[in-house]
């Protein structure tokens, strides 16, 4: 499950979020011009973010159903939570070695840090290790509720909140959030899917007799 996730997130990111979001990028700029697409980037980036919560969390929670299915279809919603933990974790750490080679290939180093000062530049890192506990969670969620089978709306419920995690970004390029506001956000949505996971972990269960 954890190497699984990690791969076919990779794939599907590399054979289908990119296209659709190159392909959508194209539609509109044949229909609108750059200032104009500019002007209305909020809208114009929904779609885009769309296409990244609805392929990574589904690429993730492939192989959640697969073991979902050799379970014979019947786990508890706890070991349900835990796989799909496992599952999110792996895409999670693929994702932050490959933002963290980006950045190291972009010049970051210690020197760096003295010129910006030592916590802009470990914002990065900061970041990332929420993503990754977002990804993580969020699966999780995910995976829960695929064991109380309602499997395709938490898998909706969690792309929408990875599309809007996402957002945050086009929001920023917008000049409406400022790179420090831009980190609080991606904290206070990791903690609050984290918390959310934790509550269905810790959660007491029904009784029946």
């Amino acid at each position: 499950v954890l190497a699984g996730s990690a791969l076919l997130t990779w794939i599907t990111v590399a054979f289908m979020q990119v296209p659709l979001q190159s392909w959508t990028g194209r539609a509109l700029n044949f229909f609108w011009s750059q200032d104009v697409l500019v002007r209305w980037i909020l809208l114009a980036g929904i779609p885009l973010m769309l296409y990244s919560g609805l392929i990574q969390e589904g690429a993730k929670l492939v192989p959640v159903v697969i073991y979902w299915l050799r379970k014979g279809k019947n786990i508890s919603p706890r070991l349900g939570l835990v796989i799909g933990a496992v599952a999110g974790l792996g895409f999670g750490v693929f994702e932050a070695v490959w933002v963290h080679n980006t950045v190291f290939i972009s010049g970051w180093s210690w020197e760096t840090a003295e010129v910006t000062g030592l916590f802009w530049a470990l914002i990065p890192f900061l970041e990332r290790f929420f993503v990754v506990a977002f990804h993580t969670a969020a699966s999780a969620i995910a995976g829960w509720g695929l064991a109380k089978g309602k499997g395709w709306q938490f898998y909706l419920i969690v792309s929408f909140a990875h599309a809007f995690l996402n957002y945050s970004t086009i929001v920023f390029g917008a000049g409406l959030l400022s790179q420090l506001e831009l980190e609080i956000f991606i904290v206070a949505c990791a903690l609050i899917v984290t918390v959310i996971a934790l509550w269905l972990r810790y959660r007491k269960q029904k009784v029946t007799v």
